[in-house]
């Protein structure tokens, strides 16, 4: 099998146990673990969405130390994030454009090291 997007002849892993193991534990929670969901809106969503996500994850290798790792985390600003949104939408967010272009010279030089 080949790489279909760079078109060179390296193979292509076909090992898919790693998946398979993934989908059968998402069947065994009740759903597909890659499956699209949209995001909660307000904080009873939010609550909800992580008990589920706890009782379904409780199976999976290694979630606890995920959660633990999560619940360390900060919780980011809500308001914050809708206002900045909202400054974007109106055109009203400053934008600095040689911040911009030196950060994409920074990243480039990353990547070509």
């Amino acid at each position: 099998m080949t790489d279909s997007i760079s078109n060179n002849s390296r193979p292509v892993p076909t090992d898919l146990s790693p998946r398979k193991a993934l989908e059968k534990a998402a069947a065994k929670a009740g759903g597909f673990a890659g499956a699209i969901t949209t995001a909660p809106s307000s904080e009873a969503e939010i609550a909800a969405s992580r008990s589920a996500a706890a009782d379904r994850g409780a199976e999976v290798p290694g979630f606890k130390k995920i959660t633990e790792r999560l619940k360390k985390e900060p919780e980011f600003d809500r308001a914050k994030v809708d206002s900045i949104r909202q400054a974007i939408q109106n055109g009203q967010y400053p934008l600095n454009p040689r911040r911009i272009a030196e950060s994409f010279v920074a990243l480039e030089n990353l990547i070509a090291q």
